[in-house]
């Protein structure tokens, strides 16, 4: 996932933040901090459980990556309107279960965030805006991640699609969303 996603993924100059959701042990969220030094200065992992096993992978990176160091944070929550994302980051998510995928995509769009790039899963239940003809001729889960397609696009993103090898995972399929740079408002004349 990280080698599919990580030359598009960026937030903008003012935030340099990149947020890793339901990024349980960390370790996307912990790679970008290690390879990544030039587009983000911080990290966040959030996830409503945080596993020990963070602690280890960070303590792993801090080793062979001392510049890591401090870049990196866990925030134990969900995401939602009660902890939205920062402003102008960039969003990662791998195996967003169910709904949780277009929960992400909602918040980002709420946040401006600048790139998202997630790997959905456990599609159950997830295509019910998608008409019938499509549920049945594409299947679920791409009937879901059309529509999923069609909101990012319909938010000001620009999305394409990659995929991991499906001896990794079988739900492999990447969507990669960003949105142009802001431009700075004209002056107005006098």
């Amino acid at each position: 996932f990280f080698a599919r996603v990580r030359s598009r993924v960026r937030a903008d100059e003012e935030t340099r933040t990149l947020v890793d959701v339901a990024g349980g042990h960390g370790l996307v969220g912990t790679l970008a901090a290690i390879f990544m030094l030039k587009q983000f200065d911080n990290v966040i992992i959030r996830d409503p459980r945080r596993p020990k096993a963070f602690d280890e992978v960070v303590a792993a990176a801090l080793e062979v990556a001392p510049w890591t160091e401090g870049r990196i944070s866990y925030e134990e929550d969900k995401v939602g309107a009660h902890a939205p994302l920062p402003t102008g980051c960039a969003v990662v998510c791998v195996h967003g279960c169910r709904d949780l995928t277009d929960r992400i995509i909602a918040a980002a769009a709420e946040a401006d965030a600048r790139a998202v790039a997630l790997m959905p899963c456990c599609y159950k239940s997830t295509a019910a805006d998608v008409p019938e003809a499509l549920r049945l001729s594409l299947g679920v889960p791409l009937a879901a991640d059309v529509q999923r397609t069609y909101t990012l696009e319909r938010l000001g993103y620009t999305v394409t699609w990659s995929a991991i090898p499906p001896s990794i995972t079988p739900m492999n399929r990447v969507i990669l969303a960003h949105r142009p740079k802001r431009s700075s408002p004209e002056i107005a004349d006098s």
